[in-house]
């Protein structure tokens, strides 16, 4: 992006935004764009039917909540990057029209392939060959089965391909038997059932994604199998989910690149004029209990001989979410960190001696790495499993004949297990917290505007004298002057205005004179008011039934993403049951 060094303003359209993939996009897309000082990015998020099983007055909610996308053709972005991977096939003849009434717009898709358009997708290959190749090689397995997808879903297809062409390099016959279609939701138990029926000799199973293998976890909890020991299974996309699943679900996902990162790179070629290519990011596999698996393997001359190269590499290993992040000069380098507490390790290690100021030196700068975050980047059962191999590796190649050393290095690695068991309860406590002040917030909100004796004159003068109660440290009301019906089909019924009511920077509640509330929408992200804002912001529709009133801007963070679409529902519909009268 050298050729022109303009504020540009991005757009990510998705399918949802409370989805953990959608999450990880959003995430690795920021994280890229903290690397450039003159790029926005705003989110704009539908609600795609994941299920096709809704009810017709849900269905008619998603279709008004989906008015949203039509936000990308009315306001002023320089780029975009689409992730509509599910909504293709969906409705072929509606994503054709859009694609083509966007061709000048320099566009970056994700997760399909349409012709004559740049596209960023996984190279599927990699990492479920590297599952493969370790379950037949490794564990000597022979009976393969598959969770997969949707057959109008690219990358549905492309893995069912994929995993049984490794399979057939090892005289493998991946059978229709051992295959069953889902709708890639978490809704699974009924095809894990029918499954599990057809292949009770099964040894391993792999799930097109990670939400499919929650299905698969319920039905195996019911016959009591236990993943990761009667059957091995493995996911895809690598999500938070694979994570948190119990046991934790071994997944593949993107190795050193994210596809945030390709997909931005690729547009500001565009956007600078330069013809680019479409490409793949590349994957690897992440072994945990469902499928216990290591990139690496670090043996007793490892510690014998530690180089730098090995530390970073056992760093990448376990705290893999790390790796592609944007570090800015105010965070702790955790990378670095690490490398500088197994340096002192292996020091007392090599002189067989380790001093009291070294051992409290040592602690301080592990309380210090924990207390920056390290938790965020990987998963408990890893991190434990890790502390153990290096702390039983030690151990065993160590000289007991003066063992002062050891005694340290061993309390070393136990004061790092209660950081973690610290971190932990702390993670959820603060959830917890933040999960009843939201509530709480929320209803002392809804309270107030509702007061029937409330003195303003219209319910856009009450939502702004309480929009503070919110508690959103960053976020800005937008709001048209009059309700307008959205009609199905209908293209581009936004108003050509909409007023900036209030906001608020860092908590801090600022009202818009109404001199100034007025602006274009097309130019709705580029108010000078919102600025620090809209580096990284998500937009919410404020609507009741077919009747739009306006937008919900949010700077993203973990709460606005649960919570926002909630906020932004019940602001609209308290203007709808006090009168609609905006202004």
């Amino acid at each position: 992006m050298g050729k022109d060094n303009s504020k540009k303003t991005i757009a990510l359209v998705v399918e949802n935004i409370f989805t953990d993939f959608a999450g990880g996009l959003i995430q690795s897309l920021a994280n890229a764009i903290h690397l450039y000082k003159n790029i926005n990015l705003v989110v704009i998020a539908g609600q795609y039917d994941l299920t096709r099983t809704l009810v017709p007055q849900y269905r008619e909610y998603l279709t008004s909540y989906n008015a949203i996308y039509q936000l990308q053709q009315q306001c002023k972005f320089d780029g975009m990057i689409v992730c509509l991977g599910s909504m293709v096939p969906a409705n072929v003849e509606l994503f054709d029209r859009w694609v083509k009434r966007n061709q000048h717009m320099p566009t970056v898709y994700t997760v399909c392939e349409i012709e004559d358009r740049v596209s960023v997708n996984y190279d599927n290959t990699t990492g479920i060959r590297e599952a493969v190749d370790y379950l037949v090689n490794f564990n000597g397995f022979r009976h393969f089965a598959m969770m997969g997808g949707r057959e109008d879903n690219f990358d549905s297809m492309k893995r069912k391909s994929i995993y049984a062409q490794s399979l057939a390099e090892y005289g493998i016959t991946f059978e229709e038997k051992d295959y069953i279609a889902t709708e890639m939701f978490v809704d699974t138990q009924e095809e894990a059932r029918i499954l599990l029926d057809r292949n009770p000799d099964v040894q391993a199973i792999f799930c097109v994604n990670d939400s499919v293998a929650i299905g698969l976890y319920q039905e195996m909890a019911r016959r009591r199998l236990v993943p990761g020991k009667d059957i091995m299974v493995f996911g895809f996309d690598n999500t938070k989910t694979s994570t948190r699943m119990i046991p934790s679900l071994a997944s593949v996902g993107a190795g050193n690149e994210t596809m945030g990162k390709k997909a931005l790179e690729l547009l500001l070629k565009m956007i600078d004029g330069e013809q680019v290519e479409s490409a793949t990011v590349g994957t690897r596999f992440y072994g945990r209990e469902s499928l216990p698996y290591s990139m690496y393997e670090f043996s007793n001359i490892d510690w014998r001989n530690i180089e730098e190269e090995t530390i970073y590499n056992m760093f990448d290993e376990c705290f893999y979410r790390y790796k592609p992040e944007f570090v800015s000069r105010e965070a702790i380098d955790l990378r670095r960190l690490f490398k500088e507490i197994i340096t002192h390790i292996n020091q007392a290690l090599r002189n067989q001696y380790m001093s009291s100021d070294d051992f409290n030196e040592t602690k301080d700068l592990i309380r210090i790495f924990f207390e920056n975050g390290a938790m965020r980047y990987t998963d408990t059962e890893r991190f434990l499993t890790y502390i153990n191999r290096l702390d039983t590796s030690i151990n065993a190649t160590q000289n007991r004949s003066n063992a002062g050393h050891i005694e340290y290095v061993n309390r070393l690695f136990s004061y790092a297990r209660d950081c973690v068991i610290h971190s932990l309860s702390k993670t959820i406590r603060n959830k917890n917290d933040e999960q009843t002040r939201f509530r709480r917030d929320l209803l002392d909100f809804l309270v107030d505007i509702e007061d029937a004796d409330a003195e303003q004159d219209n319910v856009v003068n009450r939502i702004v004298a309480n929009f503070e109660k919110l508690n959103m440290r960053d976020a800005a009301l937008f709001c048209f002057t009059q309700p307008v019906n959205y009609e199905k089909g209908v293209e581009d019924f936004f108003p050509e205005t909409i007023r900036l009511c209030c906001l608020t920077k860092s908590g801090e509640l600022h009202v818009i004179s109404e001199e100034r509330r007025l602006g274009r929408l097309s130019e709705m992200y580029q108010r000078v008011e919102l600025a620090e804002i809209y580096k990284e912001c998500a937009t919410f529709p404020i609507f009741y039934k077919t009747r739009y009133y306006g937008f919900l801007v949010c700077k993203i963070d973990s709460m606005i993403t649960t919570s926002g679409e909630c906020i932004a529902q019940q602001i609209g519909r308290s203007i709808y049951l006090l009168g609609e009268k905006l202004i």
